[in-house]
């Protein structure tokens, strides 16, 4: 039996986990709606276990959140871009304000502190580039803590994965 450690995100502790567990994680990635006898069949174990073992892996926060994954294009979010932020201040309050503000808007799919010329990345989803100037101005250059911000508009992806490499 192989065991890995994955990390929760907020505490950075690392939880254990066996094949079994890397297999029913990798199985609830690809579809989370199947049934627990379904789940457990393909693993190897009884359906008490196999429901204990996804009860255990969500209470340790590996499993965050079930979702659905939607099309954005056919709900008329056609432009994604991806925004460079560099701030003036760096105080540990100010880095939290911004990101406080930028996770509560719901066209930003992340918000990622970085390292380098930049200070933030976000990943925003909008309905076209008049949106996205609507959300730069209203967001990004009316901040008084943004000194500066880069966008970078996707024209294809290429590859738009949500399943973890476990």
């Amino acid at each position: 039996m192989i065991s890995f450690h994955l990390f929760h995100r907020k505490s950075m502790m690392p939880v254990e986990v066996d094949d079994v567990d890397r297999a029913l994680l990798r199985l609830l990635q690809q579809n989370n709606q199947g049934t627990v006898r379904a789940l457990a069949e393909q693993v190897g174990v009884s359906a008490p276990t196999c429901l204990r073992r996804i009860r255990a892996l969500r209470q340790a926060g590996v499993i965050r959140h079930d979702t659905a994954l939607l099309d954005p294009a056919k709900l008329g979010l056609g432009l994604l871009c991806y925004a460079e932020v560099a701030l003036h201040l760096h105080s540990a309050p100010a880095v939290q304000t911004f990101g406080l503000r930028m996770r509560q808007l719901p066209h930003v799919l992340a918000c990622d502190e970085i390292a380098g010329e930049a200070d933030f990345l976000l990943q925003v989803l909008v309905k076209d580039m008049a949106a996205f100037s609507d959300f730069a101005q209203a967001h990004l250059a009316s901040d008084s803590n943004v000194r500066s911000y880069r966008s970078l508009f996707v024209i294809r992806q290429h590859k738009d994965e949500h399943r973890l490499p476990i």
